[in-house]
């Protein structure tokens, strides 16, 4: 009888285990070349890097693509919730379980070669200029943070393509991004990207994946471990290789 309750109990937590495992939702969003929909397939550098720790940690889970604004409320407030590929600010800092840093993230402001009457030497410069911003993104958090206001100096906007694309078309002055995303949008778009250049960093941060507060430790501490093993043997290094 105790062998036979001994076995009920080992099924149970098996189960439960392997519910837990499976009950895991993926978050993502538009920030090519990191992550990105290509034929019908969400990939990129941190998509492949998320399959990579998944795969590594025996976690069966679908990546889904949100808004970004709304995959950030998502997580935040979820649980078993992993979302990537989030910049770990001041802002978000309690409001999320920082799982791995999976690349550092410079977020600069560009403008126009041509744009003579456009000059910034520091954030200050910038409040008489209207920026372009990703909605929910943290550059968008960042210079709220610093007194920018929303429809005054902030045009908010859904795609980091429409904002390389308005910066062109000269309906804003400015632009907010990663390097190597607006360098992306912009070839995406057909503008030759020697005709804009940076002229402020806004800061530098690395990009995790995250899970919301109150989300299981045990999917945390798997891919923490999975994230370490990868880094170990090389994959990782492997995957960063393909995007440089």
């Amino acid at each position: 009888m105790k062998f036979l309750f001994g076995i009920i109990i080992v099924c149970i937590f098996g189960l439960t285990h392997l519910a837990e495992a499976q009950n895991l939702t993926v978050l993502t969003t538009t920030w090519a070349p990191y992550s990105y929909e290509g034929n019908g397939n969400i990939t990129g550098l941190a998509t492949e890097i998320v399959r990579a720790v998944l795969k590594k940690a025996e976690i069966s889970a679908d990546i889904e693509h949100y808004p970004w604004k709304r995959a950030i409320i998502t997580a935040r407030d979820g649980k078993n919730i992993l979302i990537y590929p989030l910049i770990r600010t001041p802002e978000r800092e309690s409001h999320f379980v920082w799982v791995a840093p999976m690349f550092n993230a410079e977020i600069c402001l560009y403008k126009l070669k041509k744009r003579k009457d456009i000059a910034i030497t520091s954030l200050d410069d910038a409040r008489t200029h209207t920026i372009g911003v990703l909605r929910g993104a943290a550059m968008h958090q960042h210079l709220n943070s610093h007194g920018f206001k929303d429809r005054r100096q902030l045009d908010v906007l859904g795609s980091n393509r429409k904002i390389a694309e308005l910066l062109f078309r000269e309906r804003i002055d400015l632009a907010a991004d990663n390097p190597l995303v607006f360098g992306y949008e912009t070839r995406q778009l057909g503008y030759p990207i020697h005709e804009a250049e940076k002229v402020f960093q806004l800061f530098e941060d690395e990009a995790y994946m995250a899970f919301g507060k109150g989300s299981s430790n045990a999917h945390v501490n798997r891919l923490k471990e999975a994230f370490e093993e990868l880094r170990a043997d090389g994959t990782l290094e492997v995957i960063h290789e393909k995007y440089r």
